[in-house]
């Protein structure tokens, strides 16, 4: 197999249709007989897969009158141009199942914390805040309530926002500044305090009914 033929083969095409495909390209409109002789396949197995291609926008199909009798049917290709519009789609699908498995991995998760798991965990200096941010971008919650006082900064966690909104499809943040109250309270699925300290230190804690609580009352 040619570097090109299995490049096409990593977009998802099988490989008498890569053979169709390429022998289309090769020939400009063509009746299916010579297209299926070209690519190696049988005539009847030709016209399966050149509707297939059809349906996926890189094969057309033309009617020309023919020297001897009526119209013929010949095929084309697509102008390779269309092989990244199949890119493309395929990369809206991927998208898709990944926000369709997230909210699966929600539920599970929801199950797995009903089952009574929780886990307290400290964290310190600049490498373990690095760690709890990577864990707040994989939030399977589309609320994120957050209460910080007047002195911190919540610019490394807001800029996971839109990261978060795109794997989700969509997100409500509220965010409170309290005065007397001293550090950061950071609530999706799990509860993330940062103290008001000079070194950076934080806990996290998972446990959905405590941050589902907290939600509540902040």
């Amino acid at each position: 197999m040619d570097i090109i033929a299995f490049e096409l083969r990593k977009l998802g095409l099988k490989e008498k249709e890569v053979a169709i495909y390429l022998a289309a390209l090769e020939l400009g409109y063509s009746p299916v007989q010579l297209i299926a002789r070209q690519a190696g396949v049988s005539r009847p197995t030709a016209y399966e897969i050149i509707n297939e291609l059809i349906k996926k926008g890189l094969m057309r199909e033309s009617k020309r009158k023919g020297l001897t009798k009526g119209e013929k049917n010949l095929f084309s290709a697509e102008s390779p141009d269309k092989l990244l519009g199949l890119l493309r789609v395929q990369k809206r699908e991927i998208e898709e199942k990944e926000r369709e498995f997230i909210r699966i991995i929600s539920a599970l998760r929801a199950k797995y914390y009903l089952a009574g798991q929780s886990e307290i965990r400290s964290f310190e200096g600049a490498e373990g805040l690095k760690v709890l941010l990577d864990d707040f971008s994989q939030s399977q919650t589309e609320e994120i309530f957050v209460l910080t006082d007047s002195s911190s900064s919540l610019k490394d966690w807001q800029h996971r926002y839109p990261e978060i909104k795109k794997r989700l499809g969509s997100l409500i943040v509220k965010e409170r500044t309290k005065k007397n109250f001293k550090g950061t309270l950071i609530i999706y699925d799990k509860i993330i305090y940062l103290p008001a300290s000079d070194s950076p230190q934080a806990l996290l804690i998972t446990n959905k009914d405590i941050a589902e609580l907290l939600k509540i009352l902040v």
